[in-house]
């Protein structure tokens, strides 16, 4: 999703400074398509003796960027990124499936990392812009659970960390030494880690014979979403089997797919299937939004978010009824402002998500398709032998960072590691490497060797 450009200082961002490499830092190649290119002008522009003018800036930036943030405000904030160059790009953490955003992160002459995303629209401009604090992509996972502990701490948001080893009646045992971060087990946000409990549904229609992993599905305007994924791309009437949605659900959190997936089993049916995955408290997501409505309650215009927090469920179906069908009227651009806190995301606890990946790992069992979907995409860098199998889905949403795996060791072993992060300031979790760090450093003092990216 998009985000607008945020004015960040190398000296007074609240963030801690990494120190001055001791060997010069060694560049990445920059991803492909579009924003690749975009990403590649845009450190030019870093690196560069001088701010480009306002005449280069609006042949770059798209319009919807630009009345947001005018010529006037972004160059002061390049000037300021600017003073530390030179920036090279050490990393590449995210790139949507098709090339039109991606998150790095960059390092200035000081040492100092930070997080850049980037997004393009249609015609190659720009829409999308943001600086934040970073982390080194490349340091070692934490040495002890102590210091584990410490970099969550260390982090601005609400947290909860979940180490467990699942027991052979499928209950999950907490690893005692694990720190569980700042709120352990309490209800917070999923962003799009939600898209379990509509893959648990569908595995029981599939089940049930009411839908098969075959049966094709079909893009419509009243089902396309926005970014992430590449759904909302396809034309209309483009049509994918139930297997390619729920793949491109798991794989790359292709929202339109998804959507295609809730709308085939139907909203309910989603909302039961939390209690069966094994939800505590299945009302939080009831009425269950869509990424479509979620999106068209939040960062519509006008908002409803407040709206959404005030009412009951039965108004909260009203005001789903009331949304219109057609093209989605939301700028991807404008989806910048947490709202979690109104209640628009999805909410469970640490023990509810470890609960869902047990159910659907016993559920790959009988059926091997699930088994293929989850491990499609394992998040993080891990060490295959010691993890031969890992089922992962993350989530994210502006000021919402989460993740959840399970993973199979050499020995047979089965363990669930959940993070999710909550913040008010979106600036707080720009940088998805906190997430990455802290799943990589659980794996590590499992005995896994999981590699920094």
């Amino acid at each position: 999703m998009g985000l607008a450009l945020t004015g960040c200082s190398s000296s007074g961002n609240g963030s801690e400074v990494s120190p001055s490499p001791s060997v010069a830092p060694t560049a990445v190649a920059l991803p492909g398509g579009t924003v690749g290119k975009a990403a590649a002008w845009v450190l030019e522009v870093l690196n560069a003796d001088a701010s480009p003018d306002a005449a280069t800036l609006d042949r770059r930036f798209a319009r919807t960027f630009l009345d947001q943030v005018p010529a006037a405000q972004l160059v002061p904030v390049l000037d300021q990124l600017r003073a530390d160059r030179e920036w090279v790009p050490v990393s590449v953490d995210v790139v949507d499936a098709g090339e039109k955003q991606a998150a790095l992160t960059i390092v200035g002459a000081s040492g100092q990392f930070f997080t850049m995303q980037i997004g393009v629209d249609a015609d190659s401009r720009i829409e999308t812009l943001f600086f934040g604090p970073g982390d080194d992509p490349h340091r070692e996972p934490a040495a002890s659970w102590d210091e584990l502990g410490e970099r969550l701490d260390a982090v601005d948001a609400q947290s909860s960390l979940l180490v467990a080893q699942v027991l052979d009646n499928g209950t999950c045992q907490a690893v005692e030494e694990a720190p569980g971060g700042s709120d352990p087990d309490e209800v917070l946000p999923l962003g799009s880690i939600f898209k379990l409990y509509v893959l648990g549904a569908v595995s029981q229609a599939v089940e049930a014979g009411t839908l098969t992993w075959d049966d094709e599905l079909t893009v419509t305007d009243d089902v396309r979403s926005l970014p992430s994924g590449q759904l909302q791309d396809a034309p209309t009437g483009t049509a994918v089997t139930v297997r390619e949605a729920a793949e491109l659900m798991i794989s790359i959190s292709d929202n339109t797919a998804t959507d295609l997936l809730v709308q085939a089993v139907g909203r309910d049916a989603v909302e039961r299937a939390q209690a069966t995955l094994g939800h505590a408290d299945p009302s939080l997501n009831t009425p269950f939004l869509t990424t479509r409505d979620a999106f068209a309650i939040a960062w519509g215009s006008p908002s409803q978010a407040t709206g959404w927090a005030a009412a009951d469920t039965a108004g909260r179906r009203a005001m789903l009824d009331a949304l219109p069908g057609g093209p989605l009227a939301v700028d991807p651009a404008g989806v910048t402002t947490p709202v979690w806190q109104d209640d628009v995301d999805w909410f469970a606890t640490s023990s509810d998500l470890c609960a869902a990946h047990v159910w659907l790992h016993d559920r790959g069992e009988q059926d091997p398709v699930v088994r293929e979907v989850l491990s499609a995409n394992p998040g993080i860098e891990v060490d295959t032998t010691a993890w031969p199998y890992v089922a992962f889905k993350g989530g994210s949403a502006p000021g919402v960072l989460a993740g959840s795996w399970l993973a199979e060791d050499a020995a047979g072993d089965t363990y669930v590691v959940t993070v999710q992060l909550a913040a008010t300031d979106p600036a707080v979790l720009a940088n998805p490497m906190v997430l990455v760090d802290t799943a990589e450093s659980a794996f590590a003092l499992l005995g896994g060797a999981a590699g920094s990216k």
